[in-house]
């Protein structure tokens, strides 16, 4: 049986997975401007042509990427702190979630957070931080309202130490991908110390002052 005939008789729903797969492996290989749909289709096995049944361009093929990877992040996230405990639990639950996808999806981690090279996808890439940002958010919410109940401006608070929070974490992941050595019982550690033991202040109602 010829390629060409594979090629046709694959459905439809499996092709545009096949795509993104392939596109998931290429773009985590090479910045978004060294990688050609040429490259993803001959990945994917199939012609430039089908590819562009399903996608208009590479912008469009990386952004659905970027949506689909950080949608796992965040549904990740929120099945691990569903049954956890307010406080240093959920914290670290979610801190575990987050490091199980940088290991597991290393590629995939590549694409949301350091493959921007493109002004649009870069865009795209900042909004989609900020969901990550908010979901961060909402986990704090209720210890943040108990611990400061009459606190006028609680919302920005909020946002703000989860806009650190990602970013700090980020670059956590950042480093430990070029440390892989780096056993994963201490980037946790390291993660919880600088995530927690501030945040366990925070949450007991104590800020800082001049």
């Amino acid at each position: 049986m010829s390629q060409v005939t594979q090629r046709r008789r694959m459905a439809a729903p499996d092709r545009r997975a096949a795509i993104l797969e392939a596109a998931r492996l290429a773009f985590a290989e090479g910045a978004f401007h060294e990688v050609s749909l040429e490259a993803v289709a001959e990945r994917a096995g199939v012609s430039k042509a089908l590819l562009y049944e399903h996608f208009d361009s590479k912008r469009e093929l990386c952004q659905e990427m970027l949506e689909m990877h950080t949608r796992e992040l965040i549904e990740r996230i929120g099945r691990a702190v569903a049954g956890a405990e307010a406080g240093e639990l959920r914290m670290r639950a979610g801190l575990e979630a987050f490091l199980d996808f940088v290991r597991d999806r290393r590629g995939g981690w590549r694409i949301i957070f350091r493959n921007s090279g493109d002004p649009d996808v870069a865009a795209s890439l900042a909004r989609l931080r900020d969901g990550v940002a908010a979901a961060v958010a909402a986990l704090m919410t209720e210890d943040v309202e108990h611990a400061f109940p009459d606190e006028p401006g609680r919302e920005r608070m909020i946002q703000m130490v989860a806009q650190q929070l990602v970013g700090a974490m980020q670059s956590l992941a950042d480093w430990w991908e070029l440390h892989p050595d780096v056993p994963r019982e201490q980037i946790t550690q390291a993660a919880m110390d600088f995530a927690w033991l501030g945040q366990e202040r925070l949450s007991q109602g104590e800020r800082w002052s001049a």
